[in-house]
């Protein structure tokens, strides 16, 4: 199957947290006390572009944010062999 296949772009979507919470002037300890957790390496690593946040941390910044999880993933694509292979 040749073609162009939708990946998230976890770099553009650290940033789009990042643009969301000045927006919302939330700072990373905040969100991590709205998320109930004492540590904010998880935030940093979403708002560096390390890793994607859960479905449901999605679900919940969409909230805080008052925006849908569409405008926080930022949708790039790439040539279906520059995926690795799972085999």
């Amino acid at each position: 199957m040749a073609g162009k296949l939708p990946v998230v772009d976890k770099e553009a979507t650290g940033e789009n947290i990042k643009r969301l919470m000045r927006k919302a002037k939330i700072d990373t300890y905040e969100l991590a006390n709205v998320f109930g957790v004492r540590s904010t390496t998880s935030i940093y690593a979403w708002t560096q572009g390390k890793i994607l946040p859960s479905a449901d941390s999605l679900v919940k910044m969409a909230h805080i944010f008052n925006c849908t999880v569409d405008e926080i993933l930022v949708i790039a694509e790439v040539s279906d062999d520059e995926i690795p292979s799972r085999r």
